[in-house]
């Protein structure tokens, strides 16, 4: 299993909002992962539109979660960036009736979603904070 580009930044990206604590600028995200700006302005759209974080502007705006990181699961961050793991064996868009990949694939994508669901970025933050 592979993560998209953007499934990777974006679970950084709540990653360091959530260890912050705090509203974080534009410029300071863009210096912590050597992305460009406008780059990170996309993965922060789609996760802003997601519910995941909001943004404030002004001389101390910048970006900052939208929910306590115990109340956001890894799932919620990957669908918001558009990563959501879904087979078409899985979720019934196979159209070969002999599929053989389609029992396996349902009960891994299930287990998956479980795991993805459960999973918190307090979870991510409290695993870092013991290393």
């Amino acid at each position: 299993m592979k993560f998209s580009t953007r499934a990777n930044y974006g679970l950084r990206l709540c990653f360091m909002l959530g260890l912050a604590g705090e509203t974080v600028s534009l410029t300071a995200l863009a210096k912590q992962t050597s992305l460009s700006q406008k780059y990170l302005e996309q993965l922060l759209s789609m996760l802003k539109k997601g519910g995941v974080v909001i943004s404030s502007r002004g001389a101390s705006g910048g970006y900052a979660l939208a929910k306590r990181p115990e109340e956001i699961s890894v799932k919620e961050i990957l669908v918001a960036v558009g990563d959501h793991f879904e087979l078409e064996c899985a979720t019934g868009e196979c159209h070969d009736s002999y599929c053989p990949n389609r029992r396996i694939f349902v009960r891994l994508f299930d287990e998956m979603d479980k795991l993805m669901s459960s999973f918190t970025l307090k979870d991510m933050i409290d695993d870092y904070k013991c290393h």
